[in-house]
């Protein structure tokens, strides 16, 4: 017998848009530094996220989780900041399997999303 494993691939948009205008408006070193600052704090955000819903901490996976899509949207991580609005669905309808599978696909996401940006800023991972 064959067993097959299927690996879970998402395309990630990053608003490329976002980026060039924080560029114009702020220059280049200070955008470099908002966006390695961000993406620090994104991932902490993430950490976070996963370890309220295995806890159940639910309240504060909700204001963990608001607090991410502001870091998201400001740096132009448009999927991420999609899924994350609904994760707080999720959570606001009270529906603990729903808010369990996109709880999974904002961590696969949100992976993917950091990786994205990283590369091309050309930040280290």
């Amino acid at each position: 017998m064959h067993v097959s494993v299927l690996k879970m691939r998402e395309p990630v948009y990053v608003n490329h848009d976002r980026v060039h205008q924080l560029n114009r408006q702020l220059g280049e070193e200070t955008t470099r530094s908002i966006l390695t600052r961000a993406i620090e704090e994104a991932a902490v955000r993430l950490e976070h996220i996963a370890r309220t819903h295995a806890s159940a901490a639910l309240d504060e996976m909700t204001r963990c989780t608001r607090s991410l899509i502001g870091i998201s949207d400001q740096i132009g991580l448009d999927t991420l900041t999609m899924v994350a609005d609904d994760v707080l669905a999720c959570l606001e309808s009270c529906d603990t399997v729903a808010t369990a599978a996109t709880t999974a696909r904002l961590l696969r996401i949100g992976e993917g999303s950091l990786r994205e940006i990283c590369d091309l800023q050309g930040l280290p991972r």
